[in-house]
């Protein structure tokens, strides 16, 4: 443990890993006060920005709220259906829709990634 905090206490008694402590430059050694490579500046607009996206985040969280509480529903719902054997069929019939448009939105595009690792690999070879 105490190698540890020998490697997390710089010489000044700063902590390293949040980027205080000393930086050796040509006439010696100069006291920081702010990370590497992080102005004032940048930090500033960073929490400005985050500060004005901050409502419209929480916008999309409540708009997507719904969408996986429903998801999370249906999904309970369709294993506890599967478990029964008079429920089964019917869930099925029900899920198929759903899965056909899956496989049909996807399936093209899984087409065209084996179209082309196909073809690469045909092209490495020759």
């Amino acid at each position: 443990m105490s190698t540890y905090t020998k490697n997390l206490i710089a010489e000044n008694g700063a902590l390293v890993g949040l980027g205080f402590g000393r930086i050796h430059t040509r006439k010696g050694c100069a006291a920081s006060t702010a990370a590497k490579g992080k102005t004032p500046l940048v930090e500033r607009v960073k929490n400005v920005a985050l500060f004005f996206a901050a409502p419209f985040i929480g916008l999309a969280y409540l708009l997507a709220f719904p969408f996986a509480g429903f998801a999370m529903l249906a999904w309970i719902a369709g294993k506890a259906a599967m478990k029964s054997e008079k429920t089964r069929p019917i869930a099925l019939a029900l899920a198929a829709p759903f899965i056909a448009l899956v496989f049909v939105t996807i399936g093209p595009i899984v087409g065209l990634g084996a179209l082309a690792w196909t073809g690469a690999g045909a092209l490495l070879k020759a």
